[in-house]
């Protein structure tokens, strides 16, 4: 409910929208390096499974308002480095 808030307060005052995510809306990968076409392999019912849905959702409602409300957007989705930062 946040995001679909925060997605309307900036369609309402005509302001930017900055989603940080995550790479746990692509799940557990099957193939190493990811292309940037690959869909994930996601655990709907997984133990953090409520996060990661929730994310995606997030994502999905950004890119909704951004092609329906003109919402000008920006994702940024964090990722594990190989030095665990």
């Amino acid at each position: 409910m946040g995001t679909l808030n925060m997605l309307g307060l900036a369609r309402r005052v005509g302001a930017k929208f900055l989603l940080t995510s995550t790479s746990e809306v692509y799940g557990d990968p099957l193939e190493h390096p990811q292309k940037e076409t690959y869909w994930g392999h996601v655990n709907p019912i997984g133990v953090s499974s409520c996060y990661d849905e929730g994310k995606r959702t997030a994502e999905t409602l950004t890119m909704d308002y951004h092609r329906g409300a003109n919402v000008e957007e920006m994702k940024i989705s964090l990722f594990r480095n190989k030095f665990n930062m």
